[in-house]
């Protein structure tokens, strides 16, 4: 059942390369997963993360992965990710931040990643401050994704915070606030193509985001 109220700041996050440093690991797990199903498109990191300049999932079929082998690619995935998770590693300063943000708002996340792998490590950090985790595994659209949260909140402001072109893009057409950050997998110039509405390079710079969401 969904919970109206009627106003509330509510901050959604994509997952990796925003709060946890994972792009050796995502490209590992994400290549291995597309090999398994006969499909070699990926050959670099950049044409790895090329697939981030707008919904990982519709940039896989534009590069020839067949989109009825999207569901095993994802199952391979979340196996893979699952077996990597000990080598991620939070960046500086995301417990403190994500406990502060409690305070002032709703936080939600969205991402490319599987639910129950994101689930799994945050818990295993003893972050409990996520409302609720939405992966690809529910739904690979991040502009439905968004609009299914933004339902939950008639009157409510919204940022979502992403380190990918294709997380500006969906976040605009999804009509929600877009902030990038400086640390994750695309540069500022990419980050720039997607037209964000703030840039920050301090994960602190957030919270003042939060405070004059208006």
């Amino acid at each position: 059942m969904l919970i109206y109220e009627c106003m509330k700041k509510v901050i959604i996050f994509d997952y990796d390369g925003v709060i946890v440093d994972s792009l050796d690991v995502y490209e590992k797990a994400v290549i291995s997963a597309f090999q398994k199903n006969n499909c070699n498109q990926i050959t670099s990191r950049k044409s790895f993360l090329d697939l981030f300049d707008g919904n990982f999932f519709e940039s896989a079929v534009k590069i020839g992965i067949p989109r009825e082998r999207i569901p095993a690619i994802l199952r391979e995935l979340e196996l893979n990710l699952q077996s990597l998770q000990i080598k991620l590693k939070l960046f500086a300063g995301i417990p403190q931040v994500l406990s502060e943000l409690a305070k002032k708002c709703k936080i939600y996340i969205v991402t490319s990643n599987l639910t129950g792998v994101v689930k799994t490590y945050l818990e295993s950090q003893k972050i409990m401050t996520i409302e609720e985790i939405i992966g690809a595994d529910k739904e690979v659209s991040k502009i439905k994704k968004i609009e299914y949260i933004k339902s939950k909140f008639p009157n409510g402001k919204f940022l979502y915070v992403g380190d990918t072109k294709g997380d500006m893009i969906e976040g605009k057409k999804a009509g929600v606030k877009t902030v990038a950050v400086s640390w994750g997998w695309h540069s500022v110039s990419k980050l720039k193509e997607g037209n964000p509405d703030f840039i920050v390079k301090r994960l602190n710079e957030l919270l003042s985001l939060v405070n004059d969401l208006r």
